[in-house]
């Protein structure tokens, strides 16, 4: 389902709110200090993720972590795709302390192979 449009009358509330609420109120303010009236405390909440997002409203969303953490898996598969079979490039752009961790890591790897390869009965 494609999302809709933002709707121009919430964004120009949204761009014009100041979302840092006191602890305990639930009633947004203009920039200038007004606290919202109701119609348009109304719409503040009924506006969409989409909507707050544009204007640049930090909104909490527990699915973006979940997302992030698969993401950034998938990205270091791929980045290891490439970087180990050809890691002596990598070194040039490698601190002295990485160097010596990537060694030592390296070395760890190498040890336990045999644990990690395929068993033969």
């Amino acid at each position: 389902m494609p999302a809709s449009a933002p709707r121009p009358h919430v964004m120009a509330l949204l761009f014009d709110s100041d979302f840092n609420r006191p602890s305990g109120s639930r009633t947004f303010r203009h920039l200038d200090g007004r606290p919202f009236t109701d119609e348009e405390q109304t719409l503040a909440d009924d506006a969409t993720l989409e909507e707050l997002q544009a204007a640049g409203v930090h909104v909490h969303n527990p699915e973006a972590g979940a997302e992030a953490q698969v993401a950034a898996y998938q990205m270091a598969e791929l980045l290891f795709k490439y970087a180990v079979p050809h890691r002596e490039a990598l070194i040039p752009f490698m601190t002295h302390e990485d160097m010596l961790e990537y060694g030592r890591l390296e070395t760890l790897i190498t040890e336990g192979a045999h644990l990690l390869g395929p068993h033969k009965d």
